[in-house]
């Protein structure tokens, strides 16, 4: 008889991130997922490369369904194409009705709002050391605090986190820049930004 073949844990949780572009991809890869292996949930980002819509997303979430355990989104507010009127709130509710009732258990809608670098911003002392400009972790202070929140910068073409930053750090590589500086800064990215603290909580906390 041929040997029996060990099980899969069954508390482990695959889980399927759809992420909007490179920077997110690093950003699970780098950060998130060694954090959420912690609790047996096992991260995989699933690259859309950028111009994230709906009718995509659709498209994306059928596949996806079948291949995890759970499956849960990391888009930007801004620059979702064709957004639909609302908040982000309304976004998300968007997306969770692009999948079928009877799976919605194991999908968890998320948008960061307004822009990935909202994470950058609530890590300012980070953000200076790994881009390297003089004053930077200041003046992003200052920034957060003029918004009431580095969730609330807001997302305006010339006002949307990554502009903010690139207008004090010219050289500022998102792709680079952003997933190094939150590697050691998760904690304080939670604190500064409330909506994706309780994204993180929430899918850490998965179970079968």
């Amino acid at each position: 008889m041929g040997e029996k073949s060990a099980g899969r844990d069954p508390r482990v949780i695959r889980l399927g991130i759809s992420v909007e572009g490179a920077t997110e991809r690093e950003f699970v890869t780098r950060v998130l997922a060694p954090v959420l292996a912690q609790n047996q949930v096992f991260a995989s980002p699933i690259d859309m490369r950028g111009r994230v819509s709906l009718e995509r997303i659709g498209k994306e979430l059928s596949k996806l369904m079948a291949m995890f355990d759970h499956v849960t989104t990391f888009y930007d507010f801004y620059g979702f194409h064709k957004r639909p009127p609302g908040d982000v709130y309304a976004l998300e509710d968007a997306i969770n009705g692009l999948v079928p009732e009877d799976k919605r258990h194991r999908f968890t809608p998320y948008v960061q709002q307004y822009e990935f670098e909202a994470l950058v911003l609530a890590a300012p002392d980070y953000a200076e050391e790994v881009i390297g400009v003089d004053g930077l972790s200041a003046k992003l202070r200052s920034i957060v605090g003029q918004s009431g929140g580095a969730e609330l910068v807001n997302d305006g073409y010339e006002t949307c986190p990554s502009r903010r930053i690139k207008a004090i750090a010219p050289h500022y590589d998102k792709k680079f820049h952003g997933p190094v500086a939150l590697e050691g800064a998760l904690d304080e990215a939670r604190a500064g930004c409330p909506r994706f603290d309780a994204w993180l909580t929430c899918i850490a906390q998965l179970k079968k």
